[in-house]
């Protein structure tokens, strides 16, 4: 490179170099404006059309003359540019010639001439300035990226290091500014195959640029100088996204799932576990024959699905909906579709299916390694129980199964499957021990526990609901409850339990612990039962509508994130929250009130609570105090903690967040466990318990950094949109909707709303194009459907540059004579200035072919005539973007590159000026 004043291209007219001198001195004199200067300015280049093209050089002498740019002049360059009486690459062209960084002001003030001028460049419709604009703006940045690189090296031995600092500033924040624009980009990957020498050396000054800031002048340089530089790589290396990916967008490997069928499954799984089989037996078999499925292969799609849930929701708190599901209600849907269909014979058709399902050897193997446990083995055996298979069937498909799999897998005993089967086989027991207590009418006065069956002490009840709390029983045996039909009838012993022991009697010592261990035992299993299962479970009955849990969990309980009205937590005795509250801030044992019904603790604390935490908000109590009083809450009862929770997150929902400091600490304090329980009241059990209860409730008005288990469906970093569009891809890509895809779009419907939502669905699955292309109705379509294939040649497509070689075709391939028949057809209907749905279908088409990937699009799209694209822009604008031009046009070719150049330039001027999105 040689500097712009020591060696010009060539020889200026010095009679025009006079003219326009003179004019500078008289503008500099009488302060012109630009557009003065521009008035001016142009009465003498159109005396002198000859030899206007040496102007910019004339003023960028003149600019450059002293050791500071001239920055009357320099304004007045810029205008004349950007008003087009000087072409942009040329001005760009001379200054990328200057390369005296030892001027560090001049070489500032090129640089932001260099910005204005190219982040305002005005792109034009000729192919031949179209690539000579892709080729300018890469020598452009080229030359920004030799500045700073010669700075860099510079301040390693010059004390004018803020000069060489400033230099760097300035190319940077140019260089991201010019780079950072999607018409750039695209017109920086068409230069990197129009010039590859230069383009080269382009990335070679790059890389350069991150080597030397990463080695050296770690201590010189300063961190913003630093991050800038950073941004401008960064923003550089965008060029890379234009290129077309190898694998295609919607390239779907499952296509033997049967989707219907999965989601059917899945909703009766996770959704409906505790349901009848009868309506979705009935549901399968309409799908069934909707879908034409063999009876083999719907028990393959059935079995299937519960596989791929048990594989997609293993160590999640689906997982035994999905294990129960498969291994508890499975058998009794089949078996029930068995007797819908006595004349049909199910064991030959299972045992079809099982083959076949075994030929997923890879998910089976999956499975099993998750669970720890030989799944399929079991599954048979218990088809087998059931009288679905004989025991010949059960053990060729055991043995072929034994022989097929990948890995041997040694059952574990804590597996989640064999515990769900184990508690199910003591569900029946277990129902029948609390039925022992069921028996006693709460609404008599005179009913007692003493009174209760002999055979049974409610020591033992409460040791029978003990052994329920502990570990992961009670999930094991709700599981296989809702599974079985007896999950209503569970609920409903343990409310009669509950009712029972409301009531105190004026017990006193080992027998008032007992009852209350029992109100609080049943209230935190009901609660649960509640929270997994729904409401519904515990409130069909009329026999069980007036009980106290069923009334509280109706008006107080949060459902499904939301909230109840505040006002439904109302006392029944002003008198006994006067009498609570005293207590507690006394510190007293609460079970020593006078407050006969356990109940009434329930209904009377919120109220208490709300006026402590008024006196706490308004300094008459102080936090040592709060907390003294919270440890005597949870001390005995965790029913208390739940019903405070359920209070306090009403009362949080309908307050400023300013005002919820404080309730927020009073949740966080009733979390944590009582520094000293009495061990004889199984507190740990019934403390586990509370636990998952507690942050179910509350989960929702937490801080989302606060909440537990807590699946962020949208990330901080991304906008739903992106969240949506990833999440559709996925789902087109897998060939199914899984769980997570599920949730992920219902909380984008709840987030964003059903308008969004639809315009969102409707414009991904555009995009994605993975639906099928309905043909046209237009009855004037099918005669030219019809060509001489025979006589047609290839000439449309081969045009080429001179000592350009033309692509070569076989033309007696069937597949290429339909393609270029069917581009030949494009191109003429592409022509029409009426927008039809033949042009839908074209513009279909070719993303269709886009989104198949680099080998099957180039392929496809090497048949398009040059000029169909911007047919198509012309037609439709914007439906094409810049990186689907530039994945259309074989870049190989020089007439590619020009077409895909000059496309690129008509989207920006459809979609705006050239520095926009």
């Amino acid at each position: 490179m040689e500097t712009v004043n020591s060696s010009p291209n060539k020889s200026v007219s010095s009679s025009f170099a006079s003219k326009v001198k003179a004019l500078l001195m008289r503008a500099w004199r009488e302060r012109w404006s630009e557009q003065q200067w521009g008035i001016h300015l142009k009465t003498v280049v159109n005396s002198s059309n000859s030899e206007s093209k040496d102007l910019p050089e004339i003023l960028l002498q003149q600019a450059l003359v002293g050791p500071n740019p001239n920055a009357l002049i320099i304004g007045y360059l810029k205008h004349t540019v950007l008003s087009q009486m000087i072409a942009p690459c040329s001005a760009l062209g001379l200054i990328q010639k200057y390369d005296d960084i030892s001027k560090p002001y001049c070489t500032i003030g090129l640089i932001e001439l260099t910005e204005a001028i190219a982040c305002n460049i005005s792109v034009t419709s000729g192919m031949e300035s179209s690539v000579v604009l892709c080729k300018c703006l890469q020598q452009t940045l080229h030359w920004l990226m030799m500045c700073v690189l010669q700075s860099l090296k510079a301040m390693k031995d010059s004390q004018q290091q803020q000069e060489y600092i400033s230099i760097i500033d300035a190319a940077s924040l140019a260089a991201h500014h010019i780079a950072d624009n999607p018409t750039v980009q695209a017109l920086l990957y068409v230069a990197m195959s129009e010039d590859q020498d230069n383009y080269r050396d382009y990335e070679q000054s790059v890389i350069n640029v991150r080597g030397t800031l990463s080695q050296s002048l770690s201590d010189v340089l300063p961190s913003q100088t630093k991050q800038k530089v950073g941004t401008a790589l960064q923003t550089l290396s965008k060029v890379q996204d234009m290129a077309l990916p190898s694998q295609a967008l919607c390239e779907v490997s499952n296509l033997g799932i049967c989707p219907t069928i999965n989601t059917l499954v899945t909703l009766e799984a996770l959704l409906n576990p505790s349901s009848d089989v009868q309506p979705f037996t009935d549901q399968l078999c309409v799908s069934e024959r909707l879908l034409h499925l063999p009876r083999s292969t719907l028990y393959t799609e059935i079995i299937r699905a519960c596989f791929m849930g048990l594989n997609n929701c293993a160590d999640s708190p689906d997982e035994l909906k999905w294990a129960a599901f498969t291994y508890i209600k499975l058998p009794q849907v089949l078996r029930y579709m068995k007797q819908q269909s006595p004349n049909q014979e199910i064991g030959e058709d299972l045992f079809q299916g099982i083959r076949d399902l075994m030929n997923s050897v890879p998910l089976l193997d999956l499975v099993e390694i998750k669970l720890k446990c030989e799944c399929l083995k079991y599954l048979i055996g218990e088809f087998s129980k059931n009288d679905l298979l004989d025991k010949t069937q059960a053990q060729l498909l055991i043995n072929k199964r034994s022989t097929e799999s990948a890995t041997k897998i040694e059952t574990s005993s804590q597996s989640s499957l064999i515990l769900i089967l184990r508690n199910e086989q003591q569900l029946s027991r277990i129902i029948k021990g609390l039925s022992n207590f069921s028996h006693l009418d709460s609404g008599k006065e005179s009913a007692t526990l003493d009174n209760a069956d002999s055979s049974k002490t409610p020591s033992d009840l409460m040791s029978l609901l003990c052994l329920l709390m502990s570990g992961r029983n009670l999930e094991f045996i709700l599981a296989g409850a809702s599974c079985t039909g007896k999950l209503q009838s569970l609920a409903s012993k343990l409310v009669k339990i509950n009712e029972f022991a409301k009531q105190t009697q004026g017990e006193m010592g080992k027998m008032a612990q007992t009852r209350t261990m029992l109100f609080d035992t049943s209230f935190l299993m009901l609660c649960h039962i509640s929270q997994v299962y729904g409401l519904e479970v515990i409130s069909p009955s009329p026999e069980y509508s007036d009980s106290f849990f069923v009334q509280w969990a109706t008006r107080c309980l949060p459902e499904d994130g939301k909230y109840k009205c505040i006002d439904n937590f109302t006392p029944t005795d002003q008198s006994k929250v006067d009498l609570l509250i005293q207590h507690l801030l006394s510190g007293m044992d609460i079970n020593k009130l006078n407050i006969t019904r356990m109940n009434e603790y329930c209904l009377n604390f919120p109220l208490a609570l709300q006026e402590i935490l008024i006196a706490w908000e308004h300094g008459a109590i102080s936090a040592d105090t709060i907390k003294m009083i919270i440890e005597v809450i949870k001390n005995k009862m965790c029913c208390i903690p739940v019903v405070l929770c359920a209070w306090l997150c009403s009362y949080i929902s309908m307050i400023p967040d300013k005002a919820r400091e404080k309730p927020l600490q009073m949740i966080q304090m009733l979390q944590t466990s009582a520094l000293n329980p009495d061990p004889d009241l199984n507190y740990n059990e019934r403390y586990a318990l509370m636990t998952p209860i507690l942050q179910k409730l509350i989960n929702d008005i937490l801080p989302v950094s606060r909440r537990v288990n807590y699946t962020n469906y949208v990330p901080s970093d991304k906008l739903p949109s992106q969240v949506m569009d990833e999440c559709i891809k996925g789902v087109f890509r897998l060939g199914w909707l899984d769980v997570k895809a599920v949730q992920t779009l219902e909380y984008l419907l709840n987030l964003c709303g059903s308008d969004w939502f639809c315009d969102r669905c409707i414009e991904d699955v555009e995009e994605t194009e993975c639906r099928p292309v309905k043909r046209s109705k237009s009855s004037s379509l099918e005669p030219q459907l019809t060509l001489d294939s025979e006589g047609f040649n290839f000439d449309f497509l081969t045009a080429k540059e001179d000592g350009e070689t033309s692509p070569t075709f076989d033309t007696k391939d069937p597949l290429n004579k339909a393609l270029a028949n069917l581009m030949r057809l494009m191109n003429a209907l592409s022509q029409d200035s009426q927008v039809s749905p033949r042009m839908s279908f074209i513009i279909s088409f070719v993303q269709e072919a886009i989104n198949c990937g680099s080998h099957n699009a180039k392929f496809i799209l090497q048949f398009m005539p040059p000029q169909m694209v911007s047919n198509l822009l012309k037609s439709v604008q914007g439906v094409l973007d810049n990186r689907n031009i530039l994945q259309i046009c074989d870049l190989s070719t020089s007439i590619g590159r020009k077409v895909a150049s000059q496309a690129i330039c008509q989207n920006s001027r459809l979609k705006g000026p050239a520095n926009s999105a």
